[in-house]
């Protein structure tokens, strides 16, 4: 009688386990919260035939968010971009600070949004920069003098986070 109450505490305890870390990721996966900030100007890059180069610096202003959220991805949207003077501008990397100072430059994103997960179990809150880096593609060689450019209407950024308890 002794031993199979014992089983049975056993089995009641591993139970309890399994429900409490069921409960832990439906609590955490709930809690998902998203905020979405555009930048405080335009973002532009202009530069010479083949020549690469980074454009301004561009801020987003996070600084509403609770102090204790913590990202869980990042997301930057340059989609709305219009063209500058006669070259072409190829995109190849985004460079994003958070407010804490850590950098992280990751490949321009299709259809020109960038997702990271970088800053993962960073602070959201706070000024976040940004920046991108490009080529002008068209050829030097060809006899091209057209400085080209492209300039990325107020991008936005969006900060999925959780709030730490």
């Amino acid at each position: 009688m002794v031993k199979s109450m014992k089983k049975v505490k056993k089995i009641i305890a591993v139970a309890l386990v399994f429900t409490m870390l069921f409960v832990s990721q439906v609590t955490a996966f709930a809690a998902d919260t998203k905020a979405t900030k555009s930048a405080n100007k335009d973002m532009s890059i202009a530069l010479m035939p083949g020549v690469t180069g980074d454009s301004n610096t561009v801020a987003f202003n996070f600084s509403g968010l609770p102090d204790n959220a913590i990202v869980k991805e990042v997301t930057v949207d340059c989609s709305s971009a219009s063209v500058i003077g006669g070259g072409a501008i190829l995109a190849q990397s985004l460079t994003i600070t958070s407010p804490s100072g850590e950098t992280h430059t990751v490949s321009w994103g299709r259809g020109n949004v960038t997702t990271t997960n970088l800053f993962i179990a960073e602070k959201a809150a706070g000024t976040w920069s940004v920046y991108m880096t490009g080529t002008n593609i068209a050829s030097p060689s060809l006899g091209s003098a057209f400085i080209g450019g492209t300039k990325y209407s107020r991008p936005k950024m969006t900060i999925i986070y959780i709030l730490e308890e």
